[in-house]
């Protein structure tokens, strides 16, 4: 049984390996959230001119001059751009020639910065998921910009794929279960939003691996073996904190451990303040050094463009979250978690986001059934991993809501819920713990959001993707995004698959049937899964 549990889980990690490389492929260049910034960050990285500087460093040649030539998403640019619908109404012989001048845009622009380019707000990024994709970018220099771009994507998609056995390792310290840590396996890998943020160049696909190493050590730390993980942890915590701001946020969730810890446990306060200690103490000496650099650059310890020059005292923030519109926060925070078409923003009909909510909810419920449970058998084990999980969500989600208030000041919105996907394994943890709790430790209703999950991949992928990217689609003057219809392939598979990533139609066909067949592939996977619990 136990061997074919972790087949199953190396077949979940086949399956997202395939479903993002579809993503990477089918991208369109600089179609990820702020992908052109990340790749103009890392281009000068790789090319030895430093950490680039919040409000003063500028683009690379390169990369501005690509901004003008491929569509882009309807986001505020100085630099003249066409939008994706604007880009497919151009004569086909006029596309060819932005194609071609893309591709041989000259290879020294990349490392040369543009004096009137755009800012590079990205800047304020801490360095270590660039300083880690530096030696690719260096290797694949001799590429032209969108094939180098791709390369840097299967990257950024075997590195993010690391995620799933650890979210796998971490499902089963938590359980104690091999189907359910299989079962968990198949969920992450089937979620949209892990495979699509792992198909383009950006910091939160290193994000997610260490976010869920942190959860597995956390889950795993025992009396026996505290200092070791304690180490351990230390070092992921700085690790994440030079990558991505939003790290900052496991600070409070380690801290409310280890203060549990210290007033839980009388006998043990001297060994749980010393292995606090190590592990704050590990993280800061990695990491202090970029905060300290951000204090002095923008005087904001984070580095966020939004907070520089913004009072900090926490009256101004209460204040200001009184202003705040926090249904409406929650709900698109929600919707853009569960799934959101990348940077131009395409959406799901409202009702399908509503059936992920009903299974949401359940979970929620279950989580409670569980803790009541426990509570009336006394039962005071098997809460490490739980807890850790939950600590981490509650506190990264918080971390969000702080990010809203910050953006109000400005008389803006961001409802980001997909940053959330960093946290991917902590939710995957209590999706299945709940879910199994209110199927009385079987694993049947979590095979079912599997399928669910997959379906909606399926769907959003063919149905809004693939015909928004291709041009069989577009916004209308309405604002109204164009339904596409399975009538309209009609003559035109080879326009709706061979202008997707760029138009090599046979290579696009082969990457869509192992999309398909991975996405296929995994609700019964967790069925299998479910099949082999003993419950």
């Amino acid at each position: 049984m136990l061997r074919r549990a972790y087949g199953l889980i190396l077949l979940a990690w086949l399956c997202f390996l395939c479903r993002a490389g579809w993503h990477a492929a089918l991208l369109p260049l600089w179609e990820g959230f702020d992908e052109w910034a990340h790749v103009a960050y890392l281009q000068r990285l790789a090319s030895g001119q430093g950490l680039p500087l919040p409000g003063q460093t500028r683009v690379s040649r390169e990369v501005q001059a690509s901004l003008s030539l491929t569509p882009m998403p309807a986001v505020p640019l100085s630099t003249p751009h066409y939008t994706h619908g604007q880009y497919w109404r151009l004569p086909p012989a006029e596309r060819t020639e932005l194609r071609r001048r893309l591709i041989s845009t000259p290879r020294q622009w990349a490392i040369e910065e543009d004096p009137a380019g755009e800012l590079n707000y990205e800047a304020q990024q801490p360095p270590l998921y660039y300083l880690t994709l530096a030696p690719f970018e260096r290797a694949f220099a001799s590429l032209p910009l969108p094939e180098r771009v791709l390369a840097l994507r299967l990257v950024g998609v075997l590195l993010a794929s690391l995620a799933v056995p650890l979210t796998c390792a971490a499902v089963h310290a938590a359980t104690g279960s091999v189907p359910a840590a299989a079962a968990g396996a198949a969920l992450a890998a089937a979620m949209p939003l892990p495979a699509m943020t792992a198909a383009r160049v950006g910091n939160d696909a290193l994000s997610m691996v260490l976010f869920a190493a942190l959860l597995w050590v956390l889950a795993r730390a025992g009396p026996q073996r505290g200092f070791r993980h304690a180490l351990a942890a230390g070092v992921l915590l700085g690790a994440g904190l030079l990558t991505k701001a939003y790290f900052l946020t496991a600070i409070p969730a380690l801290a409310t451990i280890y203060g549990w810890r210290l007033l839980r446990h009388s006998g043990r306060r001297a060994v749980a303040a010393a292995q606090a200690t190590i592990l704050f103490g590990t993280a800061g000496l990695l990491s202090f050094w970029w905060h300290w650099r951000n204090l002095r650059l923008t005087g904001s310890w984070s580095g966020l463009q939004q907070t520089a020059g913004q009072s900090s005292s926490l009256a101004d923030l209460l204040q200001q979250a009184l202003h705040v519109d926090w249904l409406r926060f929650a709900e698109i925070s929600f919707r853009t978690h569960v799934w959101i078409g990348h940077w131009s923003f395409l959406q799901l009909r409202a009702w399908m986001y509503g059936v992920f909510a009903v299974f949401y909810l359940l979970a929620v419920t279950g989580l409670l059934l569980l803790w009541l449970r426990r509570r009336k058998h006394r039962q005071t084990t098997g809460w490490r991993g739980l807890g850790a999980a939950a600590l981490i969500c509650g506190w990264f989600w918080l971390g969000l809501a702080y990010h809203e208030v910050t953006f109000a000041r400005l008389g803006l919105s961001s409802s980001a819920g997909w940053y959330a996907v960093a946290i991917i394994s902590a939710e995957a943890v209590l999706l299945a713990a709940g879910w199994s709790a209110l199927d009385r430790g079987r694993l049947w209703l979590l095979a079912a959001a599997t399928a669910l999950f997959a379906l909606l991949d399926l769907y959003a992928t063919n149905f809004l993707l693939v015909p928004y990217y291709t041009g069989l689609i577009a916004y209308g003057p309405s604002g109204r995004l164009a339904s596409f219809h399975l009538p309209q392939l009609s003559g035109a598979a080879a326009l709706f698959l061979g202008r997707a990533g760029g138009g090599v139609l046979p290579l696009n066909l082969a990457l869509w049937c192992l999309h398909a067949a991975a996405t296929v592939a995994l609700p019964f996977v967790a069925v299998r899964a479910a099949k082999t619990n003993p419950h």
